[in-house]
């Protein structure tokens, strides 16, 4: 079987205006396109499907250091969160202490409550370093219990001077787990021996949890335990990847250590593959089959990406290097969708296979009617396709087949169309799974139909490498305009009332920032585009 070919897709461009973004999130219940960004010095902004809103979602800059590795790190969402508004948040407090804190919604969707819940935080640990402060959260719900797990660097400084990550009675260098909905619980350890597990995740599918954890000078190393169970004892600061640490600290009793310790499922060197892991994700997505089930993590300064995943008795790793340098997680989303986010040049990349079929989809759209909806795409340069398979979903998460359609295998422009009795829902997704001869496939881009053009329109990606930009929009689009910072047009295309799904092909632009500005008969779309 041939290996995954994997590329980041800028999604949220530089000129969007995100500053040392840390991670995303997407709160249950909410579309999947509805994204909450992290921003390391204490804000929290909201992407809406097509820009970021005005207003900070939660703005704590105030109560947060972001010195060297501090910062907000992370944040999740209660499980009950549409009923409940409570979300937490993990940050170094202005003391340098890690803290977690809970808060709640407003009443406006797009703002939270800075003043209520917490009066105090939930959680503060203290430690003596401003390095090694871990910094991700996420809830596994166990039993009936909403449990908020988080992992805490060792406390700083050099082979874990205070011995903490081997002292079951420190809070640092652990796996905690904190029981959110009874009041005063206290912290229970998962697991130990960790130096800064800055990113880590349980695979949604599984409950697999997976930990990268950031080495001292010799090795980075990504962990793995079937099921998230509890009681390993990742090794530190006896064991750095798969080598023995030759200083360990006092009072480490190594020997036991090493004999029980839980080794890594992969280790790389430091420097000279990189020198800080950033742990990622196991791809459970439905968009990308051929990533299905390899679980993701790249290097901060390296750009290095592994692609890793069982195989029988042992693991099957693939390198690929070329990669943005900088990212400071790489995120999961409700819908399983994966992005990379940059810290340093405040970008988001969504996490794509290159999409290689034997076609070229020129527009994917629908219109609705009494009770039906009329679907039509436009190809050109068939060759060895199969089928069509039509999808739809009433969530944006779940879908099934409407029906299919028997590909022609024109090597000119032919047009399809089907139509789907969709009764009277308020808002139906879709989307087409284009298959080929030997069973391969792929997807295109989402639409959305509803009774009123009420969607979003959107441009992506922002950024623009190889001179095509892609257009969803649910109203009809007569003329798309693109021109340059100072006001000349430089290119103009008439769409004659096209919506839904399609590309358009730009003219060889110099580099630098243009605007696009798409317009109907009752709207008009403005946004701005990168040529690089």
């Amino acid at each position: 079987m041939a290996q995954p070919e994997l590329s980041y897709q800028p999604f949220i461009g530089a000129s969007e205006g995100l500053s040392a973004p840390m991670e995303v999130v997407s709160a249950p219940g909410d579309p999947p396109s509805r994204l909450f960004i992290v921003e390391k010095s204490g804000t929290i902004r909201i992407w809406n499907g097509s820009s970021l809103t005005s207003q900070a979602f939660l703005d704590i800059s105030n109560l947060v250091s972001d010195a060297g590795e501090q910062g907000l790190l992370s944040m999740a969402f209660h499980p009950q969160y549409q009923s409940n508004g409570f979300f937490f948040v993990y940050y170094t407090n202005n003391d340098g202490n890690i803290t977690i804190a809970r808060y709640q919604v407003s009443s406006d969707p797009d703002l939270a409550n800075p003043t209520a819940n917490p009066v105090t935080p939930l959680l503060v640990i203290p430690k003596n370093y401003e390095n090694h402060n871990g910094g991700h959260l996420q809830f596994r719900t166990q039993g009936g219990v909403n449990y908020l797990y988080f992992a805490t660097g060792d406390g700083g400084s050099v082979n874990d001077p205070d011995n903490n990550a081997q002292n079951p009675s420190s809070l640092l260098g652990k796996m905690l787990r904190l029981d959110v909905d009874s009041p005063g619980a206290s912290p229970e350890m998962w697991a130990m021996g960790l130096r800064n597990p800055f990113r880590w995740s349980f695979d949604r599918s599984t409950g697999d949890i997976w930990i990268g954890d950031v080495g001292q000078g010799a090795r980075e190393e990504i962990n793995f335990r079937p099921g998230g169970s509890s009681g390993a004892n990742y090794g530190w600061a006896c064991v750095e990847g798969f080598m023995n640490n030759p200083a360990p600290p006092a009072g480490a009793d190594c020997n036991a250590v090493r004999a029980i310790d839980v080794l890594p499922v992969f280790d790389y060197t430091n420097p000279t593959e990189g020198r800080s892991v950033i742990g990622g994700y196991v791809y459970r997505g439905s968009e990308f089959p051929s990533l299905q089930g390899y679980y993701i993590a790249t290097d901060f300064y390296s750009g290095r990406l592994w692609m890793i995943r069982p195989a029988g008795s042992s693991w099957e790793i693939i390198e690929r290097t070329g990669f943005p340098t900088g990212i400071s997680s790489i995120s999961e989303t409700s819908d399983g969708t994966l992005y990379a986010v940059s810290l340093n040049a405040g970008i988001v990349y969504k996490l794509v296979t290159p999409i290689v079929t034997p076609l070229n989809l020129l527009n994917f759209s629908g219109t609705p009617a009494n009770g039906y909806h009329d679907l039509k795409w436009v190809t050109e340069s068939e060759q060895n396709m199969d089928r069509y398979l039509i999808e739809y979903s009433h969530d944006g998460n779940t879908y099934q087949v409407a029906g299919e359609v028997v590909s022609a295998n024109y090597a000119e422009r032919h047009t399809y169309q089907f139509r789907h009795q969709a009764g009277n829902a308020p808002l139906t997704y879709y989307r087409l799974m284009m298959r080929e001869l030997d069973g391969t496939f792929n997807y295109s881009a989402v639409v959305s139909i509803s009774a009123e053009p009420t969607g979003e329109t959107r441009i992506y990606p922002t950024a623009i490498t190889n001179g095509i930009v892609n257009i969803i929009s649910p109203q009809p689009v007569e003329r798309v305009v693109v021109t340059n910072l100072s006001g000349l047009q430089v290119f103009t295309r008439e769409m004659n009332g096209t919506s839904g799904y399609f590309n358009i092909a730009l003219p060889s632009l110099q580099k630098g920032m243009y605007i696009i500005s798409l317009s109907g008969r009752d709207f008009r779309k403005t946004g701005k585009i990168f040529i690089q």
